[in-house]
């Protein structure tokens, strides 16, 4: 349940004044200020009417807070309007939203220290100005944003959730450099900032949106190295690993697949003392991938045996939601890299076509992984020259899953747009333009 001290964060990462809200939603200004302080209900019309004057922000309002955990009521620091200072360039403390450009402002930051990111957050307006004092409260509502934006991403894809991501994890870089905390206060936000980049780097990634991925990524390993959670540890040079793997299929460039091997052989190292059977299978999948972008069939299969037999120990309560490793999962990524292998050693694609058809037959894979293994079942067919049933299958995805498709998705199928303009399947060349229109967007 959102209470008002929540939304009084939302809207101080936002970094507007509650005069702005005021104006936008028709609500006073005094009783918005009592909501804000606790001495009034949260109604859903409230929330609602918070979400929409903050939309464009790229914002999450947090709606799943428990009120019991919250403790706002009473608190002295919660009593009266929390005010901000006029923020550079915005007028009366409204960030303009438009203005700059989030994506660009992370790939320079290679011309700044680590320690100046906050700093420079501040002085270009992107991110308001921070509280004196960071709170519990305030961990917790990132943590909600966080678990929010793993759910929109898993339900529809890193482009639907980037934006938010970036904003998010941006706030907390600036929260963690420029606010005051406790010690454990300090410790929870160091965390979350790390998950809330790893978020924001896969969302990038899923985009397609290679060096904006990369950036986050590096930024979200300092902050996870300066942590004890092994787990995100180990997520992030993951991810790394996967990233990796993908532009060495992308570019051509063998080198990223031995550094996709050395991201995974760092992950083994972090979760050595980890007895997470998924972990441990999840890094084993990310080595049999790098191996067969480098032709080494011996080592993608003894790998890919490896996954199977982490699977075959059960499951641990140390297990994560991020190790979603399932039997289907290691059956999806020996098809990829066996198209992987065949593609670089030359050989036929064999099986690869009856791997994929087995991830998709899976009803407890999500609608994202559904549309990505169909789009590359559409490629292994197009490779073997069965052209019309490529696509066939290829135009299944597109109808009626347009807003589930990733980037990545999309570019398995530019080649099949390519042969469908060749053959003359000009519905499914209608199809496919008009998501790439709407991923554009």
């Amino acid at each position: 349940m959102t209470t008002g001290h929540d939304l009084r964060i939302a809207r101080q990462n936002a970094g507007v004044s509650l005069g702005w809200i005021a104006e936008r939603t028709g609500l006073s200004r005094g009783h918005l200020s009592r909501i804000e302080r606790g001495e009034r209900d949260v109604t859903p019309s409230v929330i609602r009417q918070y979400q929409v004057a903050l939309q464009g922000l790229a914002l999450v309002v947090p709606t799943t807070v428990d009120p019991e955990v919250s403790g706002t009521r009473g608190r002295p620091e919660n009593r009266g309007e929390e005010r901000f200072p006029p923020v550079f360039g915005c007028g009366d403390g409204v960030m303009s939203g438009t203005a700059f450009d989030m994506e660009e402002w992370l790939l320079s930051m290679d011309r700044r220290s680590f320690n100046e990111m906050a700093v420079g957050l501040a002085a270009t307006a992107v991110i308001p100005f921070a509280p004196d004092r960071v709170d519990s409260a305030h961990v917790r509502y990132l943590r909600n944003s966080l678990e929010q934006l793993r759910s929109g991403f898993r339900s529809a894809g890193g482009g639907t959730v980037l934006d938010a991501a970036v904003r998010q994890f941006a706030w907390a870089r600036s929260l963690l450099e420029n606010s005051s905390y406790t010690e454990a206060d300090g410790g929870h936000l160091l965390e979350v900032a790390a998950e809330l980049g790893e978020v924001a780097g896969w969302a990038a990634y899923d985009a397609n949106r290679q060096n904006l991925a990369r950036r986050i990524y590096t930024e979200a390993e300092l902050l996870a190295g300066c942590t004890d959670r092994v787990g995100v540890r180990v997520h992030l040079y993951t991810n790394l690993a996967q990233q990796s793997t993908y532009l060495a299929t992308s570019t051509g460039r063998r080198g990223l697949a031995r550094e996709s091997l050395r991201f995974a052989d760092r992950a083994a190292a972090i979760a050595r003392h980890e007895p997470s059977p998924r972990m441990h299978a999840l890094i084993a999948l990310r080595k049999a991938r790098a191996f067969a972008e480098l032709g080494d069939k011996s080592a993608f299969r003894s790998a890919i045996t490896m996954a199977r037999r982490e699977l075959d120990r059960g499951t641990d309560e140390t297990d994560t939601t991020w190790a979603f490793v399932t039997p289907s999962e290691i059956t999806g990524q020996e098809g990829l890299g066996y198209q992987a292998l065949a593609r670089v050693r030359g050989e036929k694609l064999g099986q690869v076509p009856d791997l994929y058809r087995a991830v998709i037959d899976d009803p407890n894979r999500s609608p994202r992984d559904h549309v990505f293994y169909r789009a590359r079942l559409a490629g292994a067919l197009l490779e073997q020259g069965d052209i019309r049933h490529a696509i066939s299958e290829a135009a299944a995805v597109l109808p009626e899953n347009s807003q589930v498709i990733s980037a990545r998705s999309l570019r398995e199928l530019r080649p099949l747009r390519a042969a469908a303009e060749r053959i003359s399947a000009e519905e499914f060349c209608v199809r496919y333009d008009a998501a790439m229109r709407s991923l554009s967007a």
